[in-house]
């Protein structure tokens, strides 16, 4: 544990009590009060930035000037489905260096005007917009949290309406949660609460609560991991803090991966670490986090 994780502890320890206390009301009215501020994203040096529209979204595209545009990396931030958590200027500069892929960043559909479902049918057009420009093989889709929910479900989508879409060439999805869950995965969940201080809380209540109130989201999309289809999906990384109740679901995604006949995945829990770490780079535990999701996406999407 970083020194700087530690000195945090307190703080965020009394942000996740209040926000435990939240009913779904309050989501929403915290929702629409964050949802009026507004995004800019930099111009960098040596870089090409577009803003282009799929599916009545946003998209904001980063490349190296010099790319041959072969790769893509598909960036679904985290925020809990009510903002986002886009990566910083350095981090853009080191997925695209490392990677040597295009990196594109979408304002997907938010609560309360969208559920999860809308995230996952823009995800589903944004993708095949993609494959009129990339190989599927050369389109990585990376997620945290809301983002990882987004990308996993996604995948999900594409098996459960055996779709014509091909999967992309790989899944990273970090701290992933799920609207259901076993009863063995909750016991698992609920151990690891009070360890947990940036969630915390009546997790499993408060999603169902805040993200489908009146049951509207698909089971294959809301997820159950010891339930799901994860047949046809790519190679896949799942990663999670130790210290984050969501690291409970773990063993019932390596259950399902082993039950749907997957051969290339990867589950890592990272202990002693946070909600979504790779993300909060100012750490040491985010910086190797960061690191991790590059090495992985290196191996999984080579050039030619």
């Amino acid at each position: 544990m970083s020194a700087i994780y530690s000195l945090l502890k307190p703080f965020l320890r009394k942000a996740t009590a209040k926000k435990s206390a939240m009913t779904g009301e309050d989501f929403v009215r915290q929702a629409e009060k964050i949802q009026k501020r507004s995004y800019s994203f930099p111009e960098i040096s040596g870089y090409e930035k577009q803003e282009i529209t799929a599916a009545e979204c946003r998209c904001v595209v980063y490349s190296k000037r010099d790319s041959d545009h072969s790769r893509a990396i598909v960036y679904y931030a985290g925020g809990g489905y009510i903002r986002y958590q886009f990566p910083n200027k350095k981090s853009i500069r080191h997925y695209i260096d490392e990677t040597g892929c295009d990196l594109w960043i979408p304002f997907y559909p938010l609560y309360p005007r969208n559920n999860m479902y809308d995230g996952v049918r823009f995800g589903y057009e944004l993708h095949r917009k993609m494959l009129e420009k990339y190989a599927p093989e050369k389109i990585v889709w990376l997620g945290f949290s809301a983002g990882a929910v987004l990308v996993m479900g996604l995948g999900r989508h594409i098996a459960h309406e055996k779709s014509e879409l091909p999967m992309p060439g790989a899944i990273v999805a970090f701290s992933v949660f799920n609207l259901y869950t076993s009863p063995e995965s909750l016991e698992r969940m609920n151990a690891l609460k009070d360890k947990d201080v940036v969630m915390g809380g009546e997790l499993q209540k408060q999603f169902r609560e805040f993200y489908d109130p009146d049951g509207a989201v698909p089971k294959h999309i809301a997820g159950c991991a010891a339930e799901d289809d994860y047949s046809g999906f790519p190679p896949t990384l799942l990663g999670f803090g130790g210290d984050e109740m969501m690291s409970g679901d773990a063993p019932d995604f390596e259950a399902a991966f082993r039950r749907c006949g997957m051969k290339d995945y990867k589950i890592h829990i990272e202990p002693d670490t946070f909600h979504s770490y790779p993300v909060f780079t100012f750490t040491p535990e985010g910086r190797r986090g960061e690191r991790q999701v590059i090495d992985y996406i290196k191996e999984k999407i080579k050039a030619e």
